[in-house]
């Protein structure tokens, strides 16, 4: 609709139609009297009378009837603004908006008493604060254009062109003006180089970083970069990846559907665009192709969206990988049986930390049935209910600390929701109608706490430390693993989990819960080391499942203690991480205890096992040494002994285990477990398994292999 074909009642009451349709100012005084000793007086007089109202010709129901996306409340004699991009096609009802929709430092002006620089200086930062908000006000235009043209829009930094910019509030898109002192990315990443944690953690809990904010265009990406493995984001590899599934590229050709480990019932996708949703269900896809572990992330697809409002495709995928990759599942829970171990968990430490909450419920008459069902959904009180202002800060933390910040969190809204119970009448009285978790989740999206204090009260619980975190949810899950491993019963009450079914291990992997327990306890294997490893094993013993037997981490540096604990085991798994980093380790076919036993002649064996032991190189390095005989045999199959030097496979006494031998030792452990030594043997024709042949011990590990029924 053109401005010549509006109807006549809607021109101004001017002579001239042809001049242009302007908002007016009115005021209620006639005259001001202007004076040298009175242009404080003046300016303060001018600041409460004057507002910008639409013209007397518009519709005067307008002026009652705002946008509903910006209802405060009481809309009557509301001032408003005028939207030019809304103004430009004559839709004059769109164009206004509330000023109390605007930040209040948008009609905040120089202090009376000021000194003039003071007074140049906060005019100079109220412009460049209004400059940004206008330029976010015009991007959302852009994006509405961009969609109806049903190309990629541009939307204005930091958002990426997946975001509805008109989805998001418009108060919420102007960043302060102070924020170009609050700390950037490289000022935390140089803490972190420094080894100083402890003031990099504080840095990401105290900047402010707005909605809006230009920090927030690289500050997630750098994050998950500093979590990742791969720390080059390249494209190629997603790609090829994209077309080895779908055979093109083209978004409109890559139909996803979703894989099951997703919640259907929560696909949050926050403010992305429908073209946004199609990329989030394709980044999905993919990490499902390649990591085919993951049996249940609810919270995967929530995360995934929110990435996406600052960062493109290719990067989101690598720093969704990152976490889910994290070692000892830092990020994401990845099965059900932790998902529920993860909620449990927060409901014992919320009793622990914050128990007069639950005291207080209690009161009110609130069954433990609507507490154990609200805090079921704990994850979505911070993932679906916050607004998208709290949700972000509290996406800051998260991605440098971990989940330990989401369960904080989580009290901590708990806690406010509480004390809000006990000073409003009205939400009580709405407990018995509405239960615990709508009212909650109602309080989440209403909720009046600004994010820096939400995190202050997150961060203040006491005591609430990270290895409290996960003994914890260890200790919760191998409660739930043992319930079900005696058939532990439904019913689902207080102490008492609902019965869940085992999953099976699958083409030759371990189970779930088998990568789990590794993910937890493991100080030297991530998820995908434990899957390479597992293609290594004899066929035979791919249907058994790894189990932690020792750690030095846990049962100290003695091979008296390793003895105590291992030697019944055949076969074991042996991983050792050095001080340096290096992972590496070996296969031993043969139990420890065979160190005692005689040979056909009477004599002590020196070395025992068969062929199947081999070594490997977890990292940096990958790589399988089997047995020469077993590589001899392959290359010529005519051979069908190798000398004896090449049979040396283990061998242990009271000051040592080795593993290898012939001409070297390819591991070998000195009787405190603390130092090692590893060099080319006859037996595996492996290199040294680290460049200087000795190395330092940070943590050995011994995994028994069995059958789990």
């Amino acid at each position: 609709m053109t401005v010549e074909n509006c109807p006549a009642r809607c021109h101004p009451s001017h002579e001239d139609n042809n001049r242009p349709h302007r908002p007016r100012l009115t005021s209620s005084r006639k005259t001001h009297q202007v004076s040298g000793g009175h242009h404080k007086s003046r300016r303060r007089s001018l600041q409460q009378d004057y507002t910008l109202v639409p013209d007397s010709c518009d519709d005067p129901t307008i002026l009652n009837n705002p946008d509903p996306f910006y209802n405060h409340g009481d809309n009557n004699n509301q001032s408003h603004i005028l939207d030019l991009n809304q103004l430009k096609n004559c839709d004059i009802k769109s164009a206004l908006i509330p000023l109390s929709a605007y930040p209040k430092s948008l009609i905040q002006w120089p202090v009376d008493g000021s000194t003039k620089t003071k007074r140049i200086s906060e005019v100079k930062k109220q412009v460049k604060l209004l400059g940004n908000f206008i330029k976010m006000t015009v991007g959302g235009g852009h994006h509405a254009e961009a969609v109806s043209d049903d190309k990629t829009p541009t939307n204005p930094p930091p958002f990426s062109p997946h975001v509805d910019m008109s989805r998001i509030p418009v108060h919420t898109l102007a960043h302060a003006a102070h924020e170009d002192s609050i700390a950037k990315w490289n000022d935390i990443e140089s803490s972190v180089k420094a080894g100083k944690m402890k003031e990099a953690k504080q840095m990401v809990r105290e900047s402010d970083w707005s909605l809006g904010s230009p920090t927030r265009e690289n500050l997630w990406k750098e994050m998950c970069r500093y979590h990742s493995r791969e720390k080059d984001f390249g494209e190629m590899y997603y790609w090829d990846t994209v077309k080895q599934i779908y055979g093109t590229t083209d978004l409109s050709e890559c139909s996803s559907q979703m894989p099951t480990f997703i919640d259907a019932n929560h696909k949050i996708s926050h403010a992305l665009s429908p073209r946004g949703v199609s990329v989030c269900e394709r980044i999905i896809s993919i990490i499902a192709f390649n990591y085919p572990a993951i049996t249940y992330a609810p919270a995967l697809y929530a995360l995934t969206a929110l990435l996406l409002h600052y960062m493109d495709e290719v990067d989101v995928y690598y720093s969704m990988a990152a976490l889910v990759d994290g070692a000892q599942n830092k990020f994401l829970t990845q099965t059900k049986i932790a998902n529920e171990a993860k909620w449990r968990a927060a409901m014992i430490l919320g009793r622990k930390h914050i128990r007069p909450a639950f005291s207080t419920l209690s009161k009110f008459g609130v069954p433990q049935e609507q507490i154990e069902e609200t805090y079921q959904n704990w994850m979505w009180w911070i993932m679906a209910s916050l607004p998208l202002t709290h949700m972000v800060r509290v996406i800051d933390c998260f991605l440098f600390e971990g989940s330990k910040v989401l369960l904080r969190v989580a009290l901590a809204i708990f806690n406010l929701f509480v004390k809000a119970l006990t000073h409003d009448s009205s939400m009580v009285a709405s407990l018995p109608s509405k239960g615990l978790l709508e009212t909650l989740t109602q309080f989440c999206q209403n909720i009046q706490v600004p994010p820096q204090k939400l995190l202050k009260t997150a961060f203040g619980i006491r005591g609430f430390s990270k290895n409290e975190i996960s003994k914890v949810e260890l200790q919760t899950e191998m409660f739930l693993k043992s319930q079900r491993m005696v058939g532990g019963g439904g019913g689902g009450g207080p102490g008492n989990p609902p019965e869940m079914h085992r999953s099976v291990s699958l083409e030759g992997l371990p189970t779930s819960e088998s990568q789990l327990d590794v993910q937890m306890m493991s100080h030297t294997l991530a998820i995908k080391e434990l899957l390479i490893l597992w293609s290594w094993l004899p066929m035979r013993m791919t249907m058994y499942q790894p189990t932690l037997v020792y750690t030095t981490e846990e049962h100290g540096c003695s091979l008296t203690t390793f003895f105590q604990r291992v030697e019944k085991f055949e076969p074991t798994l042996l991983c050792i991480r050095t001080v340096d980093d290096y992972v590496f380790g070996a296969y031993c076919s043969a139990a420890w205890k065979q160190r005692h036993h005689k040979d056909e002649f009477g004599n002590w064996q020196t070395y025992f096992g068969t062929g199947e032991t081999f070594l490997f190189s977890l990292r940096p390095k990958v790589a399988k040494y089997q047995w020469v005989g077993i590589t001899r045999q392959q290359d010529n199959a005519e051979l069908s002994s190798v000398e004896h030097s090449a049979e040396l496979f283990m061998h242990a006494d009271n000051n040592m285990i080795t593993i290898g031998g012939g001409n070297g030792q390819g591991i070998m452990l000195d009787h405190e477990l603390r130092y090692g030594k590893t060099e080319n043997c006859l037996t595996f024709d492996n290199p040294p398994l680290v460049p200087s042949g000795d190395f330092e011990v940070k943590v050995i590990e011994v995994y028994n292999l069995v059958t789990i029924e």
